[in-house]
């Protein structure tokens, strides 16, 4: 249980606690510093003190180049951008989440224990914007509120554990549909809409009828599917204005497309923000306010609205250059290549739907609440390849001992 109250406790500080607004921002951040601290003593004490006996860290190359690029986008900040490496040390502490996934190695804490969690944090996060939402103007929280679009939008922390919670429990669903996995999946979706993101809805939709047609547990697909199809049309209905406003916006959007400021965000991020060719590698590292740098970022976002956490993967690039692309690129392969159970086929839909929404958003590399859900995730894998490695094993040498038994008999004969 101590171990299980560590992990959520951790996860809880990557979050901000939710970022409520009776917390003041000295506080979260001595949170988040106290989530690494306790994050980065686990896995000293359990070196030291623990069972030297674990399973195989699959993804543990990759965290480690990870960190090699935080380092090397350290010295890009102090050479290129002199923002001191203390300062730089301090302003990337959302990375240092990646220790996680080796933290949850020591736990050892149980995958089902984790679903669970992930499954109760998106529960939270529904009722949490669902509050925001009926409070409005009001803020609950410190975070980003706007009306537009026919709709509140609210970009509440904890999106990721969402979306993980919504392929999970849609995946359950084949296997047995249950009054509260339907409530749960009308309620994860019902946010989906009204956050009234063209790209998040659509991910999601695909996803969601990808996954029935390719799912294995379901026997009559076209019934689903037909069925799915025909409860579109109340939340059509329900959420029209929503979807008027985001089809305007499109129509306004396509007629200039380069003059989105997405494309023109991303565009500078890529070229005129790097100082040099060798920042290409090592990326520019991360701004702090207390830096001539910071303040630099700060007038990209105040004069032209430029921002990095609004270009996903790309924001991260010009942070932490190549060698964090290579890294984040083969988790993606080597998830996406995997051979999983069907059980842990929700893995793969979240990291497809990372994929279509890489280039719009915060990032899911690069942000601390979406690097601990990464770090879930890339454990769960592990625990499953441990197992099967485990039952193969076992039946090994179980076939081994029928043989001798075999060879033995024959021998008697």
């Amino acid at each position: 249980m101590f171990k299980r109250i560590l992990a959520l406790f951790i996860i809880l500080t990557s979050l901000g606690f939710f970022n409520f607004i009776f917390i003041g921002k000295d506080i979260l951040k001595m949170m988040e510093m106290a989530g690494i601290v306790v994050t980065a003593a686990i896995i000293l004490l359990q070196s030291v003190y623990g069972d030297p006996e674990g399973f195989r860290k699959t993804f543990g190359w990759e965290i480690l180049l990870i960190f090699v690029a935080v380092v090397l986008s350290m010295l890009m900040a102090w050479s290129a951008h002199n923002q001191g490496l203390p300062t730089t040390l301090i302003a990337q502490r959302f990375m240092y989440f990646y220790l996680f996934y080796f933290a949850l190695h020591f736990l050892k804490i149980p995958d089902y224990d984790l679903e669970k969690i992930i499954v109760a944090l998106a529960v939270i996060y529904f009722l949490f914007y669902v509050m925001q939402f009926i409070a409005y103007p009001k803020l609950l929280f410190t975070i980003r509120v706007i009306e537009e679009r026919g709709t509140i939008r609210i970009f509440q922390t904890g999106l990721p554990y969402l979306i993980l919670a919504y392929f999970y429990v849609l995946n359950k669903s084949f296997s047995e549909m249950t009054p509260v996995r339907a409530i749960l999946l009308a309620s994860f979706f019902s946010v989906v809409i009204m956050m009234g993101t063209r790209q998040l809805l659509f991910s999601i939709f695909l996803l969601t009828m990808l996954n029935i047609l390719f799912s294995r547990k379901l026997k009559s697909k076209v019934l689903v599917v037909l069925v799915s199809s025909l409860a579109v049309i109340p939340v059509i209905l329900m959420f029209q204005d929503i979807f008027l406003n985001i089809i305007s916006l499109s129509q306004e959007q396509s007629v200039g497309f380069e003059e989105n400021i997405r494309v023109l965000a991303g565009t500078f991020f890529l070229t005129d923000f790097f100082p040099t060719p060798w920042a290409y590698l090592t990326g520019n590292g991360a701004d702090s306010a207390n830096s001539g740098y910071g303040v630099m970022i700060q007038m990209y976002k105040d004069v032209f609205d430029f921002y990095q956490s609004d270009v996903g993967l790309i924001g991260d690039f010009s942070k932490f250059g190549s060698v964090f692309l290579i890294a984040v690129i083969s988790i993606l392969y080597r998830i996406l290549s995997s051979r999983l159970s069907e059980d842990l086929i929700y893995i793969k839909y979240f990291y497809v739907f990372v994929i279509l929404t890489s280039f719009t958003g915060v990032g899911p590399f690069g942000d601390a609440n979406s690097i601990v859900a990464v770090c879930i995730t890339l454990y769960i894998i592990d625990v499953y390849k441990q197992r099967r490695e485990e039952e193969e094993n076992e039946d090994a040498e179980q076939l081994n001992a029928a043989e001798e038994v075999s060879i033995i008999a024959d021998t008697s004969g």
